[in-house]
């Protein structure tokens, strides 16, 4: 007997969260996490309000943390490009998923092992500041593949060479540890272009090993938002102040808002990047507050 098939019912929305305004969100919490692409900036240069409002931070004297999946660019390098585009950044205020590579490999035994390092010069330094040997996607001794960026090599080229060198190794019955840095699948290049990250490498890899290996195929360890080692990273750098004086602002439901939630913490989510405030929030990472951009 055939089953009868029940009407589908559009599932009901999440109460909207309140829109908040940039005074009010300084006066209310004492530490602030910022996303950067989407927030701060985009691909071509600072939103508008945004060194506005770092200066609001410091003259309140309220501490920030740039808590960023961009693993492409070291601490020194972000801060010297966010004072060109005249935001009072120092080194000290921003933690990037790139920095937790060296942690992850030394806590996981694997510092001795040869790395394919996707990603520019940056990207590299991490691991080699960390001790780490790098060696060429076609290398057959590789151990670890990290995927950090999109950008800084031939793309395809080099993806298909790792992807290779992955299927020999676990062709072999050796072991192979993937590292993704940066779980971001897309991010703001400016106004109405987005690009693709470095998730999105990652899922390419991943869905490449999954046809051939089934179920037994690696999967990458993902270090930045919305997983919680940076935001513990992050925590730590702000000294451990009590949660509820914590607001993370981001742009993307899947990274910032769902890592705040997990990490509980408040969260606002912006209008200036990815995710569009006026959508539903059924079934998705629920943000405490909505702000339109950094403008006063």
């Amino acid at each position: 007997m055939m089953q009868k098939l029940q009407p589908w019912v559009l599932p009901l929305a999440r109460e909207r969260p309140p829109v908040i305004r940039v005074p009010a969100l300084c006066e209310r919490y004492e530490r602030f996490l910022l996303d950067a692409y989407g927030v701060l900036v985009d691909g071509s240069g600072p939103l508008p309000g945004a060194a506005e409002f770092i200066e609001r931070l410091i003259s309140m004297g309220r501490d920030f943390v740039i808590v960023s999946n961009d693993a492409s660019r070291l601490p020194s390098t972000a801060a010297a490009r966010y004072r060109r585009f005249g935001l009072q950044v120092e080194e000290r205020h921003i933690l990037t998923s790139g920095s937790l590579v060296g942690p992850y490999l030394r806590q996981e035994s694997l510092l001795d092992c040869p790395c394919i390092v996707l990603g520019p010069a940056d990207s590299r330094t991490y691991v080699e500041q960390a001790g780490a040997h790098i060696v060429a996607p076609d290398d057959p001794s590789a151990e670890v593949i990290i995927v950090c960026d999109d950008g800084g090599y031939p793309f395809l080229q080099t993806i298909e060479a790792a992807l290779s060198t992955a299927i020999h190794r676990l062709d072999r019955g050796d072991s192979l540890h993937l590292v993704l840095p940066n779980p971001d699948r897309i991010y703001p290049q400016s106004s109405g272009k987005v690009g693709l990250a470095a998730g999105s490498v990652a899922l390419v890899i991943e869905d490449a090993l999954e046809q051939r290996f089934g179920a037994a195929a690696p999967r990458f360890t993902r270090l930045g938002k919305p997983h919680q080692p940076i935001y513990m990273a992050a925590f730590q750098r702000l000294g451990n102040p009590p949660r509820e004086r914590i607001a993370m602002i981001g742009d993307q439901l899947h990274t910032d808002i769902a890592g705040a939630n997990a990490a509980r913490i408040d969260s606002v989510l912006i209008g200036t990047g990815v995710s569009a405030l006026s959508r539903t929030f059924v079934d998705t990472a629920q943000p405490t507050w909505l702000l339109d951009d950094l403008l006063v």
